[in-house]
């Protein structure tokens, strides 16, 4: 078979790009249909990518988040999106006090990526994505990630090198030896509020855009069926860890006339700082890592605890929520990555890499899962499962 033309080829792709633009727009208000184009082309971009392509894309792809980190740092970033109008690299210089040259230097990769809009030479406006990036959950992330994520990820390859190449299953890991510090993350950042804000920036808008586990999942079956209903002080659910109680009240809300009272656990200085909370729920001070304070409860829940910690830290969790729990009757409820055995989605893969360099921490397969209740004398009831790019349940109980 002969090569098609180089005129025909030329018409099909283009004929493609319109068939993109088309299909976009019936899905843009459309998140689910939205996510599998997206797949959908990242999988046609790997195979129209060549290996050289993509070897050449890792090693370059360090440099484009350090210019824009420049940017963030200087104020350039946030005095672009403010002006109602293009502003000259010399007029960005003139505001923020940056040398007109680095801005130059640092705008071009950024650009290039449509982060910024070149209008003219060496004049900028903003973009929908450097707009986005200002909202401070987007801008602390981006911050507390290149700063705490990016420094020991770099530093990831040494330390293990040194190390023998062993498994990061608890301190000292990647953390702490690029900060040179014997403390874990969390005790780190409240040494330096700077860093300590921005991850707060963080977490605050990641909460505002998950879903809620009952959303997903039927918590009808889970929690409300069977549950004790003539004790008027026994506790339904119980959130450990729960940080501000987001996802217990938003549970409360859901279901005004659940039999049992809710209960909110976690560190003094977490409990203390609550500003805004349904006054029905209890607040307890309190240390997953101590004896479990609220016994017989039906439910005990905890969302994005366990992957911040190695296996013989996440037992010791567990042990506490078994001597706590009834026979028959308590369960946990895990919220968390659930990875398959092969073919993990990029973003949970990723994620499992970023838990192990900040927190000596991983995400975890369904045997994983199992193997960590087994030992603390529990058992799976089932892995409730939603999707792959998606966190799953895990149901436990007494072994």
């Amino acid at each position: 078979m002969g090569s098609v033309p180089k005129p025909a080829v030329e018409s099909r792709i283009a004929a493609l790009a319109q068939d993109v633009d088309a299909i976009f727009k019936d899905v843009a208000n459309d998140e689910p249909s939205r996510k599998i184009l997206l797949d959908t082309l990242r999988g046609a971009l790997g195979k129209v990518e060549s290996p050289m392509d993509t070897i050449w894309r890792i090693i370059m792809s360090p440099h484009a988040p350090s210019a824009l980190m420049v940017l963030i740092r200087s104020g350039v970033l946030q005095a672009v999106v403010s002006s109602p109008k293009p502003q000259t690299a010399a007029s960005l210089a003139s505001i923020t006090g940056a040398s007109e040259t680095l801005i130059i230097r640092m705008m071009r990769p950024l650009t290039a990526q449509g982060i910024f809009a070149e209008t003219d030479v060496y004049t900028y406006t903003s973009t929908p994505i450097s707009q986005l990036l200002t909202a401070p959950p987007l801008l602390g992330g981006y911050q507390f990630m290149y700063d705490m994520a990016a420094r020991s990820l770099a530093n990831m390859p040494r330390f293990l090198e040194r190390n023998g190449f062993r498994h990061v299953d608890g301190p000292p890991g990647p953390f702490q030896d690029s900060n040179n510090t014997d403390d874990l993350m969390f005790p780190y950042l409240m040494k330096h509020p700077d860093m300590m804000t921005n991850f707060n920036h963080f977490m605050a808008g990641s909460l505002e855009t998950r879903a809620d586990w009952f959303t997903k999942f039927d918590a009808k079956s889970l929690v409300l069926d069977g549950a004790k209903t003539d004790d008027p002080e026994a506790v339904l659910l119980v959130d450990i860890a729960g940080g501000e109680g987001h996802d217990v009240q938003a549970f409360g809300r859901a279901f005004p006339d659940a039999p049992g009272r809710l209960a909110l656990l976690d560190l003094p200085p977490v409990i203390e700082n609550i500003k805004q909370l349904d006054e029905k729920i209890v607040r307890i001070k309190h240390d997953m890592f101590e004896e479990q304070p609220v016994k017989g409860a039906r439910a005990y829940y905890m969302r994005n605890i366990y992957h911040d910690w190695p296996n013989e830290r996440c037992v010791d969790i567990m042990k506490r929520l078994a001597e706590a729990m009834t026979k028959g009757y308590s369960k946990l409820l895990i919220f968390e990555w659930v990875l398959p055995a092969k073919g993990v989605p990029m973003y949970p893969a990723l994620l499992d890499v970023n838990m192990m360099a900040l927190l000596n921490g991983r995400e975890r397969t369904e045997a994983e899962w199992t193997a960590l209740l087994n030992e603390a004398g529990l058992k799976v009831v089932k892995f409730h499962l939603a999707g792959p790019e998606e966190e799953g349940l895990i149901e436990a109980e007494l072994a």
